[in-house]
C-alpha cells in the first residue's frame, strides 16, 4: 500500500512540477528558434520572455533589413514590428498564440479595415517536446467602404501546417475570395485562391515541392468598361536533390529544378481570347555545393562586388559549368486567335570545363541541344518588328513558311547551328538574328 501511495504521490508531483519543465523547454524553444531564424528580408530577436507556472508571456522583435527599409519607408509603413505570445504550457508541450502588435498610426487604420480592437493578424502554435510544431496564421476577414466610393470585401486568409525540428515539413493556405474597389472605379475580383509545400528549406532553397492555383481574377475599368480576365491558373515547383558518383569515387549533391504554369483562359482588354497556355521549364544535374555558393553571394553582394567577391563568384561559376547542367523548355505553347503557338527548348553543356569564366567561348565546346519554334503567319505579320526578323530569317534558309505558320527546327552542335534543311551557320549569327 505504500508503494502505491508512493507511486501515485510521485505522479502528482511529477504531473505538478512539469508545467515548470514545459515552462522551460518552451522558453528554450523560443528562444532558440529565434535566435537562429535566419531570413534575407528581415531579423527576428526576443524582446522579452516573462516566464510563469502556467503561462508566459513574450515578445519578439521584427525588423526589416536594410535593403528593404525604403520600400516600407515609401509606403509609410514602420520597419520595427512587435509581436506578443501568450504561452500555455501543456502536459505534452507548448502552445502559444501570437497576435501583431499595432502602434498609434496603424492602430486607427487596422479599426477601419478590420473592426474596432481586432487584431488583423493571429498566429498559434503547439510544439510538442520533440519540437514538432503545428501552426496556424489568419488574416482576419476585411470589410471596409468609404464615402468616395473605396470599398473591399475580402475573407479570412489561412496558412497552417506542420514544421519538425529538422525544419521539415509542409504546409496549405487558401484564400477564398476577394473584392476590392478604388475611388478611381476600377476593380479586382479574385476567387480560389489556394497552394502549399512539403519539403525543407535549406539555406537558400526550398527542397521539395510547392504549388499555387487561382480559380478566378478579373481587373475591371467600370467607367470604360474594359477588363482583363484570368481563368485557372496553376502553379508548380519542386527541388530535388540527388547524389551523383564522380570519378574519384565520392558522392556528390545535384539539384533538379523543375516549373510548370497552366492557364486555362486570358481575355485581354482589348476582348481577344488566349486559351491553353502551358510553360514547363526544368534545370537539371546542377552542382549543389556551387549552386548553393552563389545564392549565398546573392544577399552579401551590393551594386558593385568586391574584387574578393567576385573571384568568389568566379570560382563557383566554373564549378557549376565544369559539373554539367541541363536546361529545358519542355513546353512552351497557347492557343491566339490567330493561330497555336508551339515551341521547345533542350540546351545541355556536357561536364568538362576548366575555368569557364576565364574564356566563355569555351562553353560553346561542351553545348549541344535542339531548338523548335512554331507561329501563325497572321500572328508574326501583326507585329513590324517580328515580321522583319521572320522575313529576314526565312531569306537566309533558317526559318520555313507554310500556309499558315512559321517554323524553326535546329539542332545545336558546340559552336555551329544545323537547320533542319542540313546546313550548317555559327552560332553567334543566330544570337545575333534575335537580338
Amino acid at each position: 500500500m505504500l508503494k502505491k501511495i508512493g507511486a501515485v504521490g510521485g505522479a502528482v508531483a511529477i504531473a505538478l512540477c512539469w508545467p515548470f519543465a514545459t515552462g522551460q523547454i518552451g522558453e528554450k524553444i523560443y528562444l532558440d528558434t529565434v535566435g537562429k531564424y535566419e531570413n534575407p528580408y528581415l531579423t527576428i530577436s526576443s524582446e522579452s520572455y516573462d516566464r510563469g507556472y502556467l503561462n508566459s508571456d513574450a515578445v519578439s522583435r521584427i525588423e526589416i533589413k536594410e535593403d528593404w527599409k525604403p520600400v516600407f519607408d515609401e509606403e509609410g509603413l514602420p520597419t520595427v514590428w512587435f509581436i506578443h505570445h501568450k504561452v500555455s504550457h501543456g502536459f505534452m508541450g507548448v502552445t502559444s498564440t501570437s497576435e501583431l502588435v499595432l502602434d498609434e498610426d496603424l492602430q486607427p487604420v487596422a479599426d477601419k479595415l478590420w473592426g474596432e480592437g481586432v487584431s488583423p493578424i493571429s498566429f498559434t502554435t503547439t510544439t510538442a517536446l520533440t519540437r514538432k510544431t503545428d501552426f496556424n496564421i489568419t488574416m482576419k476577414p476585411v470589410s471596409f467602404k468609404n464615402e468616395q466610393g473605396a470599398k473591399a470585401d475580402i475573407k479570412a486568409f489561412v496558412l497552417e501546417g506542420t514544421v519538425d525540428a529538422k525544419g521539415a515539413g509542409e504546409f496549405h493556405y487558401q484564400l477564398p475570395e476577394a473584392k476590392i474597389t478604388t475611388t478611381a472605379k476600377e476593380s479586382m475580383v479574385m476567387t480560389g485562391l489556394e497552394g502549399g509545400g512539403k519539403g525543407l528549406l535549406d539555406g537558400q532553397f526550398w527542397i521539395g515541392s510547392q504549388d499555387f492555383v487561382l480559380k478566378h481574377v478579373s481587373f475591371k475599368d467600370l467607367i470604360n468598361d474594359k477588363s482583363v480576365e484570368i481563368d485557372n491558373v496553376v502553379l508548380g515547383m519542386n527541388n530535388e536533390l540527388t547524389q551523383s558518383e564522380q570519378a574519384s569515387g565520392q558522392a556528390e549533391q545535384q539539384l533538379t529544378n523543375t516549373n510548370m504554369m497552366t492557364i486555362d483562359k486570358i481575355v485581354s482588354l482589348d476582348g481577344q481570347e488566349y486559351r491553353n497556355f502551358n510553360f514547363k521549364l526544368a534545370f537539371s544535374d546542377l552542382n549543389y555545393p556551387a549552386i548553393s555558393r552563389l545564392g549565398n553571394m546573392a544577399d552579401e553582394i551590393d551594386e558593385q562586388m568586391s574584387e574578393q567577391q567576385a573571384k568568389d563568384a568566379a570560382l563557383a561559376l566554373d564549378l557549376l559549368v565544369a559539373k554539367g547542367l541541363k536546361f529545358t523548355i519542355e513546353d512552351l505553347s497557347l492557343v491566339t486567335p490567330k493561330g497555336d503557338v508551339r515551341s521547345h527548348l533542350n540546351l545541355v553543356i556536357a561536364p568538362g570545363i576548366a575555368r569557364a569564366s576565364e574564356n566563355m567561348a569555351k562553353i560553346s565546346e561542351k553545348l549541344s541541344g535542339d531548338i523548335s519554334l512554331i507561329l501563325p503567319i497572321k500572328l508574326v505579320e501583326d507585329d513590324p518588328v517580328l515580321f522583319e526578323k521572320a522575313t529576314m530569317m526565312e531569306q537566309g534558309g533558317i526559318v520555313e513558311k507554310g500556309a499558315d505558320y512559321y517554323s524553326l527546327q535546329m539542332q545545336i552542335e558546340g559552336d555551329k547551328i544545323i537547320l533542319a534543311s542540313g546546313d550548317q551557320l555559327p552560332l553567334a549569327m543566330l544570337m545575333m538574328l534575335f537580338m
